[in-house]
């Protein structure tokens, strides 16, 4: 009996092995006809893999969305609506036996209804919804999040699904956050206009709404039953950033986040809030701790540039260095170097005490605006502009040409600049 229970084991073992191996070999096979753009034999190994191997891997499904998305795509009027709903199961097998995947399906199924004209409003606002309440970090797609808050909005102005003004401002709050954080997390210049050419429709359909008295009202009423919660003060503490920063409820909410969890966010607050309230000093400390505390070398050359243009009219040797930093943090900002370009362009009279050293001074200020336009081309214009603008001759007479051949065309600026200009 024994024997026949251990050959029964070993047989088991066999065929589930064998199958681990077919399913692999089936999703290499369908890899390649998606590569080889054959989508006939691509939907004949999606149907074996549907029956055989659904809990294979995270991989099938994505492979698999990509062919039933073409399907839908190329599918006649009559038969799209079917040929989604087909991409609508696939995405439920997805979650059923991957429930913890973060391929964000609810938002597909939206952006799905959305690119092939299904579906209302209130389909799209239902996917959507879920999407953003189970994970509001899926949303990397900034159309989406605009039209999740417009949906949202528009539901508030009809008085349906009940929604108050308390949570139009949650929920534009919470937007916010997601599209701030996404911002710092990305390198892609692309991406990031997306996201703050999306911000700006946000704030359009909620400037209606969220006036000063309606958002100071909104903190103060609700603020100590949230004092104890971090996201209820960071997502508030952000809204009313750029609107009510002087207020004193935002100056206690930045206080109480930086005392309960002091961050780059937090101590950016407190310094808004000091400096609006004109406490130039205090604000450039918290600025400095902000710039400390920032986790990402993003956050860290914009906090040094805040600070660099709050130095500019009464530092200029402190404006340069921290300038500089935030070149060395972002070195493919361009606007960084017409801000040092313009640092110099205004000092030539302060620090020029020769003709040759203006001169000097002229010549740095527009090598250093070159560099904006190469390391970033769309500033080409504005620095071609910016150079036409500023005033002064740089041909050097025959003594100065003297003076710099005896100094080996190096001419050494003192002042705040403290540079060597070479001719």
């Amino acid at each position: 009996m024994k024997k026949w229970i251990c050959l029964l084991g070993l047989l088991t073992y066999g065929v589930h092995h064998s199958q681990e191996i077919n399913c692999a070999e089936k999703e290499k096979q369908l890899t390649t006809s998606i590569e080889a753009k054959d989508y006939k034999q691509a939907n004949k190994i999606l149907s074996e893999l549907k029956t055989k191997c659904l809990s294979h891997s995270e991989s099938v499904y994505l492979k698999g969305a990509e062919v039933l998305e073409y399907n839908a795509e190329v599918a006649s009027e009559k038969t799209k609506e079917e040929e989604v709903k087909k991409l609508f199961q696939w995405y439920d097998l997805y979650d059923k036996y991957f429930p913890e995947n973060k391929n964000a399906n609810n938002l597909n199924k939206a952006t799905a209804l959305q690119k092939f004209n299904l579906g209302n409003n209130d389909e799209i606002f239902g996917y959507l919804d879920k999407a953003f309440l189970k994970n509001p970090n899926q949303f990397t797609n900034p159309s989406a999040l605009y039209l999740y808050f417009a949906l949202y909005t528009q539901k508030f102005k009809e008085k349906a699904n009940g929604i108050s003004f308390d949570q139009l401002f949650q929920k534009y709050s919470d937007i916010l956050l997601v599209i701030e954080k996404a911002k710092s997390e990305s390198t892609n210049t692309v991406k990031i206009t997306e996201l703050d050419t999306a911000k700006l429709g946000i704030n359009a359909l909620a400037k209606e709404y969220l006036t000063v008295e309606n958002l100071t009202s909104y903190a103060e009423k609700n603020y100590e039953k949230n004092k104890t919660n971090t996201n209820w003060l960071l997502g508030t503490a952000n809204t009313l950033s750029e609107k009510c920063a002087a207020k004193p409820i935002f100056g206690t909410i930045a206080f109480q986040l930086q005392e309960l969890d002091p961050s780059s966010k937090s101590a950016y607050y407190l310094g808004l809030h000091h400096l609006k309230t004109r406490k130039q000093d205090k604000a450039l400390e918290y600025f400095n701790q902000s710039a400390n505390l920032s986790v990402t070398n993003l956050e860290k050359a914009k906090m040094h540039y805040t600070i660099a243009t709050i130095l500019s009219s009464t530092d200029m040797a402190g404006a340069k260095k921290s300038i500089l930093t935030a070149i060395e943090n972002n070195p493919s900002n361009g606007e960084y170097q017409i801000f040092l370009a313009n640092l110099y362009y205004n000092s030539i009279d302060q620090c020029g005490t020769t003709s040759l050293t203006k001169k000097a001074i002229h010549l740095l200020a527009n090598t250093t605006a070159q560099k904006a336009a190469q390391v970033e081309s769309r500033l080409k214009t504005t620095v071609e502009q910016l150079t036409k603008q500023y005033p002064g001759d740089t041909s050097l007479t025959k003594e100065e040409k003297q003076q710099v051949k005896k100094a080996n065309g190096k001419i050494v600026i003192g002042c705040w600049i403290n540079e060597t200009v070479q001719f």
